[in-house]
């Protein structure tokens, strides 16, 4: 009779004991997750502005350079010519909202990283914005810069590779200084414009 008692007991000990982890699981895995996807985002605002940096770096010494890219929850794309996105996947709250800048000078609502239609001024503005808008789209931009002391205007220009866009894994971007491009833009007649050629692999 005791033996079985205590077979009892240890099994409704058992029981009560695998009844709270499966508790504690539930109730702290979306926390574990949600933590995990707000690291995320700030790895991939990091990937932005060092993918920023190199691209500054290959138009300015009109050079190569490779570097790594991770993405674990969405996608990069190239938007266009003057903008490179990243939009993730991330189940977070805020999925909407109004662009912020989180790299680049925006002096007013109106200033050049939010407002495309504007053109920067050399030695104000910024050559390049990162905004980030909901959860989570992260988009660096390069605006048209009025160069008064040498009356033209500059902008570094994003040419496209073979492959310009991906989702997830592990990539390796190469920028390439491809030409000057000359062509007018906006009011700009006279226009340098840098341009990098990006292949995503």
């Amino acid at each position: 009779m005791k033996g079985q008692a205590q077979i009892v007991g240890f099994t409704l000990l058992t029981l009560i004991m695998l009844s709270v982890t499966a508790i504690v699981f539930f109730w702290a895995n979306p926390l574990i997750e949600r933590s995990n996807n707000i690291n995320e985002v700030s790895r991939m605002e990091a990937n932005m502005r060092m993918l920023d940096n190199a691209i500054h770096e290959v138009a300015t010494q009109q050079t190569q350079r490779s570097l790594s890219f991770d993405i674990d929850k969405g996608y990069l794309i190239v938007r266009n010519s003057s903008t490179i996105e990243f939009t993730s996947t991330f189940d977070l709250p805020s999925a909407s909202g109004e662009a912020i800048v989180v790299k680049g000078y925006n002096k007013t609502d109106g200033g050049n990283c939010l407002n495309k239609s504007r053109i920067g001024i050399v030695g104000t503005d910024t050559s390049s914005c990162i905004t980030k808008q909901g959860a989570v789209i992260y988009k660096l931009y390069f605006p048209l810069l009025n160069d008064t002391a040498n009356n033209e205007c500059v902008a570094i220009r994003i040419g496209f590779g073979d492959n310009t866009a991906t989702g997830k894994g592990r990539h390796s971007v190469l920028l390439t200084y491809d030409h000057l491009n000359t062509t007018a833009e906006g009011s700009c007649t006279n226009i340098k414009k840098p341009t990098v050629k990006l292949d995503i692999t």
